[in-house]
């Protein structure tokens, strides 16, 4: 047995433990058959609905919160740098903290799984099934995203000289969701249009026309929460590597970047032709830029090494120091480019005009991508996060009523992508990255002891 996935199991899941989760989901269900209407079906309808509950509670929000507590409860109690020495591989140390660490969570959620899918299965087996994937699916995938945000925790809190904090990590999921949500629904972004396939995946009905085939929505949501979860435990898995001091392969975040693309345009395309879906696509990945910028640690050394590698054409040592904002930010310019080429769909509502302001809104993101490194590489990277988001904030905000306030919709585009005049956003964001990257390349290029002097 994986000795790692021992351990957390025989302290997580203790046979004290294991009573009393019994004896408290003995209550609940028991309180549900008491309440619940008095007729057979009635009491059915009870045990699933409560079933269900306890299933989201326990396998999707207890165990994640247990995945991502296994590493960093490891920080608190100095034995993270004891592990990162064992014997035990990257895979092994990933399943063996996932699952033992959200072992006694498992098996409350797996009981109220089994409630609900026999109250299910009454009514439709099929359906039955579907549901089970999904919601299987969906725990698998938090718990993994859990786990990796703590890593990325623990890896920027090494780089900036400070100890990792549940809430800090919490704090900057939540916080960095929101914000990544807000982008996607601004104007910049053409309001949604780069993750209406996640909003569809989410709230999907009857049937789903994906690339023009149209399939029923519980298999398809049920096999796409399935293919998230898988790459959400290989980022866990590649995460993982990188803190047992092993360097990972360039190929698996550009892959993710591709499926994300071709997903999230697959919903576009029947309605818009293949210019939306190329445009969608390119959306989407453009929102990981901005993840990327964030979650990776500030290190002017590989950035350095990058720098040289890459100058020197050394592409096969340059591509695994490569920052992991740059293939989104190349990928998402591809895919604009490409729409720019591409044949518009007859009757669609994508025009010309919203490419330009997609290529205008890459450069955005390469200007706010310099931004962040600005900040992070300062005199104190501590803050480098807080003070890189501030000032976006004002730069989009401020900028935006101070340019229409000046020249209307035109001097609003000199600060952000709008579509009122997306060549003025395109000059006017490949000016400003190149001001924001000259001024960050400034900070890399420092000593390490004058930059955080």
């Amino acid at each position: 047995m994986n000795p790692e996935f021992q351990r957390n199991l025989w302290l997580e899941a203790s046979p004290r433990r294991i009573a009393w989760a019994g004896v408290s989901l003995a209550l609940v269900y028991g309180i549900a058959l008491l309440a619940a209407p008095d007729y057979p079906s009635g009491r059915t309808e009870a045990l699933g609905w409560t079933g269900g509950a306890v299933f989201v509670l326990c396998a999707w929000i207890w165990a994640a919160r247990a995945a991502g507590s296994s590493v960093l409860g490891e920080i608190a109690d100095r034995t993270w740098d004891f592990q990162r020495l064992s014997a035990l591989d990257p895979w092994a140390m990933t399943w063996g903290k996932l699952l033992g660490a959200s072992s006694l969570a498992w098996m409350c959620g797996l009981t109220g799984l089994a409630l609900a899918t026999v109250a299910g299965a009454g009514r439709d087996p099929r359906m039955a099934f579907w549901g089970v994937l999904s919601m299987l699916a969906a725990a698998v995938l938090l718990q993994a995203v859990s786990m990796g945000a703590a890593l990325i925790g623990v890896r920027k809190a090494r780089a900036e000289g400070r100890a990792a904090r549940p809430s800090g990590v919490i704090g900057g999921l939540v916080i960095g969701g929101f914000l990544l949500v807000s982008a996607a629904g601004s104007a910049g972004f053409q309001r949604g249009a780069g993750i209406a396939g996640l909003s569809t995946l989410l709230h999907t009905g009857g049937e789903v026309e994906w690339w023009g085939v149209v399939a029923p929505g519980q298999p398809f949501r049920a096999l796409a929460l399935t293919a998230f979860a898988g790459w959400a435990l290989a980022g866990a898995w590649r995460l993982m590597r990188l803190e047992l001091q092993m360097r990972n392969a360039p190929l698996t975040w550009p892959a993710f970047l591709v499926f994300l693309a071709l997903f999230i345009g697959g919903f576009a395309y029947p309605a818009g032709g293949m210019m939306a879906a190329l445009l969608a696509g390119a959306l989407a990945v453009a929102l990981c830029a901005y993840a990327a910028g964030f979650a990776e640690p500030a290190d002017r050394v590989r950035l350095r090494q990058f720098a040289g590698a890459a100058a020197a054409r050394d592409f096969s040592r340059a591509a695994p120091l490569a920052p992991s904002a740059l293939a989104p930010v190349v990928l998402a310019a591809v895919l604009v480019i490409a729409a720019l080429v591409s044949p518009r769909h007859a009757g669609a509502e994508i025009s010309l005009q919203d490419v330009w302001q997609a290529l205008a809104l890459i450069a955005f993101v390469v200007r706010d991508l310099g931004v962040i490194a600005l900040f992070r590489f300062g005199p104190r990277p501590q803050r480098g996060d807080f003070g890189a988001v501030v000032a976006l904030a004002l730069f989009y905000a401020a900028g935006a009523i101070l340019g229409h306030s000046v020249g209307g919709d035109t001097g609003g585009a000199v600060f952000a992508p709008l579509p009122g005049a997306p060549l003025v956003s395109l000059v006017s964001g490949v000016v400003q990255a190149a001001i924001a990257w000259w001024l960050a390349a400034k900070r890399i290029r420092a000593p390490e002891v004058s930059a955080a002097a």
